[in-house]
């Protein structure tokens, strides 16, 4: 079974993996906006404000012996329900973000693809990519692993050769007001969501061979990696393009100031960040996919489904096949039916949100009853950074109360029609 598991070196990428991704690109030029040359220190806040959440997120996966998921967590310090409604809100907050990509993803091909029935039709484009990333999931883990490993380095490589790059083009022109560092608060929001999915080699921390602790680090070590690239690369972009055309310009266009004099090689660059963003944006989808398949399988070897028995099985490598395209098919639905990207994004935050709230309070009872009462000290921080994600993300969905009922109303209906689902299925049992 050991053949079955992946390295740790690769459940980090994974995290890292659904971390950085095209936010990489599309983030920086909105926080120079916001807080000019000092919007790059908005990551490493956003990282400070994170860190209760990680580590505890991070330590929660050491309580548990075998399968992890968001239910096991809520369950053994709340009770079942508590556990269901953990993970069934943390798996559609997943798919919500995964369906928000995929209609980013077709934004990118409708521009840069002359195939006028692909990118232009979501139903064939939308059905299309999600069963090829179904189908790549249901390969064997040490497939999947390489996948994994190839496509987070791939898209990696513009932002690692900014960040190498820079420290031959120091810009005399840039200046760090700190004495203005309050405005960085206003980058926070903005540089807030490229943290999602740091919990994500959680899921499967019984799948990472070697020792159990590997669940823990590769959680904590691939979070700080991540702050620390984004930080590096924010930094790098500034040096090279200046503040103005950082805003103007935006991230992509950062070869047109590396002074390059051959034609060939700036545009063979400008190829290579093309496919980097297209990279992270696909690889973001298949990451998400394969934890949270993961948590669904968790959850179906509970028996909270109606013919769980059934869901839970897996193919001949050891993979959930009904999970993995049960997945596929409500992020096909949260696509095609909801299909708007900001109602999308508020489902993956409230619901994902209110995941962590549970679990933290899951936590905080094991840990009171177990009389751990310094380690209670991080799972209290992290209550703030819930309420500090919570805040920012309730302010994102909408001006008004009814706008923002309105933009939740899918979350809404999937949530209790799950609930019900385990209702009827607990009462059948």
């Amino acid at each position: 079974m050991e053949k079955q598991k992946i390295s740790l070196f690769t459940a980090i990428l994974m995290n890292i993996n659904v971390m950085v991704g095209a936010g990489a690109f599309v983030m920086p030029s909105l926080m120079a906006k916001k807080s000019g040359s000092l919007s790059f220190l908005g990551w490493t806040g956003v990282g400070l404000i994170f860190i209760p959440l990680v580590f505890s997120m991070a330590t929660i996966s050491n309580l548990f012996p075998g399968q992890n998921s968001f239910y096991n967590y809520s369950e053994k310090g709340i009770n079942k329900s508590a556990g269901f409604i953990s993970g069934w809100l943390y798996s559609l907050g997943y798919s919500s973000m995964a369906a928000t990509i995929i209609i980013a993803l077709k934004d990118i091909f409708a521009k840069q693809i002359q195939i006028p029935i692909i990118p232009n039709n979501m139903i064939i484009f939308s059905a299309v990519f999600i069963a090829f990333f179904c189908y790549l999931n249901l390969l064997s883990l040490s497939t999947i692993s390489k996948i994994q490993n190839f496509s987070t380095i791939f898209k990696l490589v513009p932002i690692i050769f900014v960040i190498f790059v820079m420290f031959f083009y120091y810009n005399p022109n840039i200046t760090f007001p700190f004495n203005q560092i309050t405005t960085i608060k206003y980058a926070l929001p903005l540089a807030l969501f490229g943290f999602w999915g740091f919990e994500s080699s959680s899921n499967i921390s019984h799948l990472i061979r070697g020792d159990k602790k590997n669940g823990f680090l590769s959680v904590m070590i691939g979070f700080c990696a991540a702050v620390i690239i984004y930080t590096l690369f924010n930094f790098g972009l500034l040096q090279i393009m200046g503040t103005t055309n950082l805003i103007i310009y935006k991230s992509p266009a950062f070869p047109e100031f590396l002074l390059i004099k051959s034609e060939v090689i700036l545009n063979l660059l400008k190829a290579i960040i093309s496919a980097a963003i297209i990279t992270s944006y696909a690889s973001c989808v298949f990451g998400i996919i394969l934890s949270i398949s993961s948590n669904i399988e968790s959850m179906a070897k509970e028996n909270l489904f109606p013919y769980s028995y059934i869901i839970k099985k897996t193919n001949k490598h050891f993979r959930p096949t009904l999970c993995v395209w049960i997945l596929g098919a409500t992020i096909f639905f949260l696509v095609n039916v909801v299909g708007n990207k900001e109602i999308l994004t508020a489902i993956c935050n409230i619901g994902t949100i209110i995941a962590f709230i549970l679990t933290m309070i899951s936590m905080l009872k094991i840990q009171i009853n177990q009389k751990n009462y310094i380690q209670t000290i991080p799972t209290i921080l992290s209550f703030g950074s819930c309420y500090i994600l919570f805040y920012y993300s309730w302010l994102m969905i909408g001006e008004t109360l009814m706008l923002k009922i309105f933009r939740l109303l899918p979350l809404i209906i999937l949530a209790l029609g799950g609930f019900i689902m385990f209702k009827i299925n607990e009462n059948q049992k």
